[in-house]
């Protein structure tokens, strides 16, 4: 495939991964372009949202997509750039992880901890996916946790409520900036664990400081 040739020499297996992203807006959407520039080729789709005006500035939409659910305007996006990929979309709350093969990797990209974490219950209640990356985005701040084989009790350690959470008004939630930034590290850290690279477990990157953190 000519459009993965730039590349192929750093990772050239992404089509043998079946990519769920939960939720589709902002770092869903980076990650899944992306994703699809890279050659993935499988896509599970969940969000019941449809695209609107203010999910343009933030988000990998645009005005033609105004209106449309989020998982038929995103499904649009990846075939534009891979006409090859199989796409399935589920329009509806998250409520069950259609597990496809061994090969399957989640992505969390809601925007509460009570989603992520009602999401992760329903992942673990049967096949879990070979890799859960749940990233966590404000308007200048990113946090990704990446989990082989994931838990409940796993993930029950990075978990807060959404009341600790800090609190941002409606007008600093999100940029383009820190969105185009959770896709590449999110692809990133993909490229690295399926061609068994070292990888960091949890990581958060800080916009005004532009200091990226480790957790070990």
């Amino acid at each position: 495939m000519l459009t993965t040739l730039r590349f192929e020499d750093i990772v050239s297996n992404m089509n043998e991964y079946t990519f769920h992203m939960l939720g589709c807006g902002a770092i869903g959407s980076s990650a899944a372009t992306q994703l699809a520039r890279t050659g993935a080729s499988k896509f599970c789709l969940y969000d019941m949202d449809k695209v609107e005006e203010h999910n343009i500035g933030v988000s990998y939409y645009t005005f033609n997509d105004i209106g449309k659910t989020k998982v038929d305007a995103l499904d649009e996006h990846i075939l534009s750039i891979n006409p090859d990929a199989r796409v399935y979309k589920f329009n509806e709350i998250f409520s069950e992880y259609y597990h496809q093969q061994d090969n399957d990797i989640v992505i969390l990209g809601f925007d509460s901890m009570k989603s992520r974490m009602d999401a992760v219950e329903a992942i673990c209640q049967g096949p879990t996916p070979l890799i859960m990356i749940d990233g966590r985005m404000g308007a200048e701040h990113y946090q990704q946790y990446v989990m082989k084989n994931p838990t409940v009790k796993k993930y029950s350690k990075v978990w807060y409520p959404d009341s600790e959470g800090d609190p941002e008004p409606c007008t600093a939630k999100a940029t383009s900036y820190c969105a185009s930034m959770s896709g590449s590290f999110i692809v990133n850290s993909i490229r690295k664990l399926i061609t068994n690279q070292p990888y960091d477990k949890e990581f958060s990157f800080n916009f005004p400081t532009m200091m990226l953190a480790f957790k070990t």
